[in-house]
């Protein structure tokens, strides 16, 4: 076998197998995309709610060789409506995102996104309360999703628990919003779907 035949060879033997290359990443080209549609539930422990999200869209770039991936989450804003104790109904809109995320899908899914979540168009007992056009976060919630079942170009059930901090920037409602939203012990499932 000639020099040159036995190096390719061997190269192309070390991608196919794994082998650490130096350079084996960016030597399989740029990101590859694509894309899946979301759906999911989450529950938010202390009102003790289930909201219904999506149907969204998650657009995935993945380095092939690492299988390291970036992607955004985009899902629409949530009607939510809760019996506050002392207050009577509270409803409004909340939205979650959209959602940056990254991690690996090297052996099935995981990694983490951050979501900033907002509320708006907040009524109580049906009269509209002002909470402005920045009530949200102060920090973007974290969830560390991961999927055992997860296949690239076919989707996958990805599920995290987390905690949501306080809201900010929510006028006179925002100790009524930090009273009965914040805390640890929520849940997230995600369905993607390609």
């Amino acid at each position: 076998m000639k020099w040159g035949t036995r190096v390719t060879a061997i190269a192309a033997a070390a991608v196919v197998g794994g082998g650490a290359f130096a350079g084996a990443a960016d030597a399989a080209g740029p990101p590859v995309y694509s894309k899946y549609t979301v759906a999911g539930t989450t529950h938010i422990a202390k009102p003790d709610a289930d909201l219904a999200l999506g149907p969204g869209q998650f657009d995935m770039y993945t380095l092939i060789g690492p299988y390291t991936y970036t992607g955004t989450f985009t899902l629409p804003p949530v009607q939510v409506s809760w019996a506050v104790a002392g207050v009577g109904k509270v409803s409004g809109t909340v939205t979650f995102g959209p959602g940056h995320a990254e991690g690996s899908v090297f052996g099935g899914f995981s990694g983490s996104a951050t979501w900033p979540v907002t509320i708006s168009g907040v009524r109580v007992n049906g009269v509209p309360f002002d909470v402005g056009d920045g009530c949200r976060t102060a920090e973007p919630v974290t969830t560390e999703l991961t999927s055992d079942d997860f296949a690239t170009g076919k989707g996958g059930h990805l599920e995290s628990t987390y905690a949501i901090g306080a809201f900010e920037n929510c006028g006179p409602a925002t100790p009524l919003i930090n009273g009965f939203v914040p805390g640890d012990g929520n849940t997230l499932a995600l369905d993607l779907a390609g």
